[in-house]
């Protein structure tokens, strides 16, 4: 129980540094252009901002400088990152009121909801393997995972309390 309330508080600081807030009444810089993870293609840098005391993803054109907001609502999104092919991105969010992990389809802009476990998963990365590998807490204890996008093959990559 100590261990979760320790990751839900390091969870919420986090959250609360990236908005611009401390723990201890100052209000740092607005933060914006977190997180860039470069297309595959080289042509996209996607990122997350603050708008309106919530971060949601952009991603930004790199010839052009032209940004496109990605997300839209009432959640923090955040830590995107690009499918080997280029055309889905990969970020964890607080909808739901948990953080999981989530696909955004860039051309759509429909975002379907890859874990739905009870402990916190957050960080992923769009491996070239084809696989998302992410943390999670969901054994109390941080550790690293990977799964398919089609949400299936779900494997603990690191089960050992020792690094």
């Amino acid at each position: 129980m100590i261990l979760r309330a320790s990751a839900v508080l390091l969870a919420a600081a986090a959250l609360a540094a990236i908005a611009g807030c401390s723990f201890f009444g100052e209000q740092g810089p607005a933060l914006t252009y977190l997180e860039p993870a470069l297309s595959p293609d080289g042509r996209w840098l996607a990122y997350e901002s603050a708008v309106d005391g919530k971060l949601e993803l952009f991603a930004r054109d790199v010839e052009t400088g032209v940004a496109e907001r990605l997300t839209e609502n009432q959640a923090d999104d955040f830590s995107p990152s690009w499918s080997p092919a280029g055309t889905s991105i990969v970020f964890a969010s607080n909808r739901n009121n948990n953080v999981d992990i989530y696909i955004l389809e860039v051309a759509t802009r429909q975002t379907r909801r890859l874990t739905t476990d009870a402990g916190i998963d957050m960080n992923p990365t769009w491996a070239s393997d084809g696989r998302i590998y992410f943390n999670s807490d969901r054994t109390k204890a941080w550790q690293i995972y990977a799964v398919l996008p089609d949400r299936t093959s779900l494997a603990a990559i690191t089960a050992t309390a020792t690094p």
